[in-house]
């Protein structure tokens, strides 16, 4: 049987954004009718309508500028909604290689960055939270992670994510937020189905993913993390940014953690 886009995990309350959803959701939020938006970006209200009820094909970059155009008129879009709607569009992003092709993409220069960036944590993921390589301090700093493989299902299903991570609630949230990000940014959301129905199973998913929020995460932020083994809290400045890679640009991340000090 096929799963459609906007349905995996539906039977637990998961919907995949949609451009059509988005659209609506930023216009209603504008008080603009279809018919004014329609006119002001020189399109028909019933092409409007098919987009909003995903019946047409995605919009050309011509439509989707006219569209953010004419609601920037009313209340300007924020630079994560305008990039979430041109995502959902299917204007950036291609297609997504498997994690075993990812691992090989990465040479061996790279893997031993994250050695040299001892004693600080360093992994490399890939955008859909899938563990690519890390080094030993990032393996201890987040016990079980390696095994399980996806930051995303260790997050929710490995009641070690709870024990290190001092602001388990917090984070998650912001991270569910950059997950939904990530999955508007592919052609094919799809690649994401698998994750999403093992990530329904879970009741704090399913809240977090309800709110609609979505983000994209910051090149610095700040997290607490707590030893398993002796219970100290430290202050980690995360650092995120993109690997370079030929074969594929844009999918690999690098992120590194570097303490600062005890967190109370």
């Amino acid at each position: 049987m096929s799963i459609r886009a906007t349905n995996i995990g539906e039977h637990q309350g998961i919907t995949l954004p949609t451009f059509g959803d988005v659209l609506r959701r930023l216009r209603d939020q504008r008080g603009l009718s279809r018919e004014r938006l329609a006119f002001s970006a020189g399109v028909s209200a019933s092409y409007v309508t098919q987009l909003e009820k995903g019946g047409k094909a995605k919009p050309t970059q011509a439509v989707v500028d006219a569209l953010v155009r004419c609601m920037n008129q009313r209340n300007p879009l924020s630079d994560t909604e305008r990039r979430y709607l041109y995502d959902l569009a299917g204007l950036t992003g291609s297609g997504y290689p498997t994690v075993a092709e990812l691992k090989r993409s990465i040479g061996a220069d790279a893997l031993r960055v994250l050695a040299m960036h001892r004693p600080k944590l360093a992994a490399f993921y890939d955008t859909r939270g899938n563990v690519l390589a890390g080094n030993i301090e990032w393996a201890q700093a987040f016990p079980g992670l390696a095994e399980n493989g996806n930051l995303y299902r260790w997050m929710f299903a490995d009641p070690a994510a709870r024990q290190v991570m001092a602001d388990w609630e917090a984070d998650a949230r912001k991270s569910v937020s950059w997950l939904r990000g990530s999955v508007g940014s592919l052609t094919d959301p799809t690649v994401f189905g698998d994750l999403m129905r093992e990530l329904g199973e879970f009741a704090e998913f399913r809240r977090f993913w309800s709110t609609g929020d979505v983000g994209f995460a910051p090149p610095v932020r700040t997290m607490r993390l707590r030893d398993r083994g002796t219970g100290e809290l430290k202050l980690y400045r995360i650092q995120v940014g993109m690997l370079e890679s030929v074969a594929h640009p844009g999918l690999i991340v690098a992120t590194v953690g570097l303490p600062t000090g005890s967190a109370s």
